[in-house]
């Protein structure tokens, strides 16, 4: 296996977390992934040369930059497009994601990135504080903050009597 393989079978899964982290679209975080992995091959004579933890660092801050250049970008394409209203059988299904997105943006980007890295990449602590370089019991405790802040946001989806 070449080293650009090794390395990117090293750090896919968290690149994939923080891509996650910052789009609402399967599509787009895959295409983040793809960029950031893209950016890494260009430039990985220089990385090649970096510990881990540096390696680490790279991937994340180009993976949040090309986050926040997409973002921007959508904004300015939404202002010019008037939103499309949805109806149909799947309605509720369609409020429910809404209503998870709505609340996973209320986190702020850190803590975003532990709960898609724990539930959607299903990283365990050790994982997510390795990758992160926070100790894992720091993990855990943020993980549960951030369970009550959301379950704080989507109680009206709570089964009754589970309130």
């Amino acid at each position: 296996m070449d080293s650009f393989e090794s390395f990117y079978r090293r750090n896919v899964r968290l690149v994939a977390a923080l891509a996650r982290s910052r789009s609402a679209q399967t599509e787009q975080a895959e295409d983040l992934t793809q960029e950031t992995f893209l950016r890494a091959w260009r430039h990985y004579r220089d990385l090649e040369g970096l510990e881990a933890p540096a390696q680490r660092a790279w991937l994340i801050r180009t993976a949040r930059n090309l986050a926040t250049d997409a973002w921007r970008r959508r904004a300015l394409e939404a202002e010019a497009m008037p939103p499309a209203a949805e109806s149909g059988p799947r309605q509720a299904e369609t409020d429910l994601r809404l209503d998870v997105a709505q609340a996973l943006a209320q986190l702020d980007a850190d803590d975003r990135e532990l709960v898609v890295m724990r539930y959607l990449e299903e990283m365990n602590s050790r994982e997510i504080g390795e990758a992160l370089g926070v100790p894992e019991g720091t993990v855990r405790r943020r993980l549960s903050e951030c369970r009550d802040r959301l379950a704080q946001h989507l109680t009206q989806w709570a089964p009754q009597g589970a309130r």
